[in-house]
């Protein structure tokens, strides 16, 4: 039987993170995604000393899963949990072909950084990494596929991940904000205007998965054109998914 590293239940609340959440409860193949041991967020460099000792000890956090490019992480840092011995696995997506929209840029990174995420799947079906959580710089685009993919292996119905897709959009208008002040302290060009304002939408994930579903038959399929084998995707359901009652 597995045994995670989890304590008391994580009520929420945390100080700098504000597009941080459980994705435990989210009906699955068989049950629902077991809580308290898969969360996705924004850049845990934003984390207060406080935030990450609750999750530490609240939570039992054992692994981090960082998506941001390798400059990212030069510039901005890891936060807190760099010191507290946290489990740091870089899954960097970064240099992906450039698109006309953005369900191309999510299309584009399932197919250039089909090896990153997969090798992420092997790390959450591993020995003694949950509970884990995975993060971007918004927690919005990287986090999202990611996120579509991890929910889609474990049969979460397509429009159940869009719409955790979308509940990252009230956390946007604080996310545009600090990446403004962060832009001007690192003295980058402002971001155009138009970006500024954007959130994300369901439908957008939506277009996502069906391209999925029209190129490779599904999330499934397209694990194992990325090399997952049966005894990986059964590893990641039995960790992650508590049956029905």
């Amino acid at each position: 039987m597995r045994r995670f590293r989890r304590r008391r239940r994580f009520d929420g609340g945390l100080e700098g993170l504000v597009n941080f959440r459980d994705l435990g409860g989210l009906p699955a193949d068989g049950g629902a995604v077991r809580p308290g041991v898969l969360f996705r967020s924004d850049s845990l460099a934003y984390a207060t000393r406080a935030d990450a000792r609750r999750l530490v000890d609240d939570v039992g956090l054992a692994t981090v899963i960082d998506l941001r490019g390798e400059h990212e992480v030069t510039y901005l840092g890891r936060g807190p949990f760099a010191r507290l011995g946290v489990g740091y696995y870089p899954a960097p997506i970064a240099d992906v072909s450039g698109a006309e929209d953005l369900v191309g840029h999510y299309l584009a990174i399932l197919d250039e950084k089909g090896d990153v995420l997969a090798g992420t799947v092997r790390v959450l079906a591993g020995k003694d990494a949950l509970p884990a959580v995975f993060h971007c710089e918004a927690g919005c685009d990287r986090t999202g596929v990611l996120a579509a993919v991890v929910l889609g292996l474990l049969g979460v119905p397509e429009e159940v991940i869009a719409a955790d897709y979308a509940a990252t959009a009230a956390a946007m208008p604080t996310i545009h904000e600090r990446v403004r002040v962060v832009f001007d302290r690192l003295g980058l060009p402002p971001r155009p205007p138009s970006v500024l304002v954007w959130e994300p939408e369901a439908a957008l994930m939506a277009s996502l998965l069906d391209l999925v579903r029209e190129r490779w038959g599904g999330m499934e399929g397209w694990a194992r054109e990325q090399g997952l084998r049966d005894a990986d995707l059964t590893a990641l359901r039995a960790a992650l998914i508590v049956e029905a009652a």
